[in-house]
């Protein structure tokens, strides 16, 4: 151990009050914030754009891919400038300060995505979605890569990653109430200018969060040390930090977990509003049940799945969970009244709530194999490295998106209601929000549980190595 690693040892690192309650429920305001976000907006703009302002939809799919290319490119890039040592990392840390000024501007930015100026054209708009759309995704990786990067600094121990976990997703869970059940009541079908109202709502909700995270998000003297001290070391090229990154089996395993979880996100709740309206018939405000049911599925899956996590562990528990939620999303593919429809929206909650679960103890533990692996913590490049992979998602659900509803006729402008499409078109439907997340959700599983190598040995290994080298600062 060298003299300055001693010294930094011997500074005080705040454990006690990295596992205090209000500490950990303060960081765990980022899941709120940046869930609120996806859960209010994601699937939300695609709709909104196709059928409401009628944007042809080759305009649709090339600011959709610009903005995919730039998302999946930017993560990782972002990353890795930030761990460019920088002369505020000694006061303030190298994660604190992106965490305290990147938020807010995000949701402006996502807030005048659905405020565009009247009396555009369909170019103009194109320029609008798509400027905004890379400005808001600037600030979000900004943010998401620090703040998810910041998650095994702070918790060290499965204990204290479980604990932390659990206020990751209550919070999360609590973004989901308020990302998917309040925008339906705001906006309403055919109605352009409710929208923005939505939109501001959402903006001054997710700037208090964004004010919440300021205090959980600090870094401990110890950590900001280390940080400096890593820093002196010269930091490898990116492509080789992408190179390890995809090289190491328990990261690689994770991106194929994550991709596939991404699948189901952006298909299932991406096409909701399509099945809501056409399959359905019912009202944006009657959407609202539906997400109430999908939010009591992801409640009662949760303690579930973390239970399980503690008795056969992370890993096991990963694969069981995501084959779960492609088993549960096959009722979807049925169902028609929406009053059936609400009892098994809570089933294809409780699927996707297996991986709410885990998703964040896996990449924790794969994060500290990247650690033993290169010798220092990048965690900011790795998130944006999973992340580049979790961005080709979107270029894939837009693709999909457009041509299911290109060889289905889909008509964007049919008004609300059954048999207000075509019966080819209602199958396009159910395709986009069943049979493609079905699918993706369970072929990416079974990927990462033939990938996966931190288990039985390997992680008592793992473990040890990470308090030998004293990693769990860095």
């Amino acid at each position: 151990m060298s003299e300055t690693t001693k010294e930094v040892s011997k500074l005080d690192d705040w454990a006690e009050w990295h596992s205090s309650k209000k500490s950990m429920l303060s960081y765990s305001f980022g899941s709120f914030g940046i869930e609120l976000v996806g859960n209010a907006f994601a699937g939300l703009y695609f709709f909104f754009y196709e059928t409401e302002l009628l944007l042809p939809g080759i305009l649709l799919i090339i600011a959709n891919t610009i903005f995919a290319l730039y998302n999946a490119v930017n993560d990782p890039l972002i990353g890795y400038a930030m761990e460019k040592p920088r002369k505020f990392w000694a006061r303030w840390g190298k994660r604190y300060p992106w965490l305290c000024i990147t938020l807010i501007p995000m949701y402006v930015c996502y807030f005048l995505l659905f405020a565009p100026p009247m009396g555009l054209g369909p170019l103009a708009l194109f320029f609008w979605m798509t400027v905004m759309l890379l400005l808001a995704d600037t600030f979000y990786s900004a943010f998401f890569v620090q703040w998810q990067g910041m998650f095994p600094e702070k918790y060290k121990t499965d204990d204290a990653r479980r604990k932390g976990n659990v206020y990751k997703l209550i919070l999360a869970i609590s973004s989901v109430i308020v990302g998917t059940l309040i925008p339906p009541q705001i906006y309403e079908y055919d109605v352009v200018e409710s929208y923005a109202l939505m939109a501001g709502v959402i903006l001054i909700i997710g700037s208090i969060a964004a004010v919440f995270v300021m205090y959980g998000a600090r870094e401990d003297p110890a950590r900001r040390a280390q940080q400096v001290e890593e820093g002196a070391v010269k930091q490898q090229p990116f492509l080789k930090s992408f190179k390890n990154g995809v090289s190491n089996k328990a990261f690689l395993a994770y991106i194929f977990l994550y991709f596939g979880n991404k699948i189901w996100d952006l298909f299932v709740l991406g096409s909701a509003n399509y099945y809501a309206k056409w399959i359905l018939g019912i009202s944006a405000d009657n959407l609202t049940i539906i997400y109430a049911a999908i939010i009591l599925g992801i409640f009662s899956a949760v303690p579930v799945f973390t239970y399980i996590a503690k008795k056969i562990g992370f890993y096991k528990t990963a694969v069981i969970g995501g084959f779960t939620e492609s088993v549960l999303t096959i009722p979807l593919l049925f169902i028609r009244d929406p009053i059936t429809s609400f009892l098994f929206f809570y089933i294809v909650g409780f699927g996707n709530g297996a991986m709410w679960a885990m998703l964040s103890p896996i990449l924790a533990e794969a994060l500290d194999s990247l650690a033993i692996q290169t010798g220092k913590r990048d965690s900011g490049v790795y998130v944006g490295v999973y992340v580049f992979f979790g961005r080709l998602a979107i270029i894939l659900f837009t693709f999909l998106m457009v041509f299911v509803h290109g060889i289905t006729d889909f008509n964007a402008a049919a008004p609300t209601g059954k048999g207000q499409q075509s019966a080819l078109a209602e199958i396009g439907i159910l395709i986009t929000i069943g049979l493609i997340p079905i699918l993706g959700t369970a072929i990416f599983t079974t990927l990462f549980a033939l990938t996966y190598d931190i288990k039985g040995e390997k992680k008592i290994w793992l473990m040890e190595q990470i308090r030998t080298k004293e990693l769990e600062r860095g």
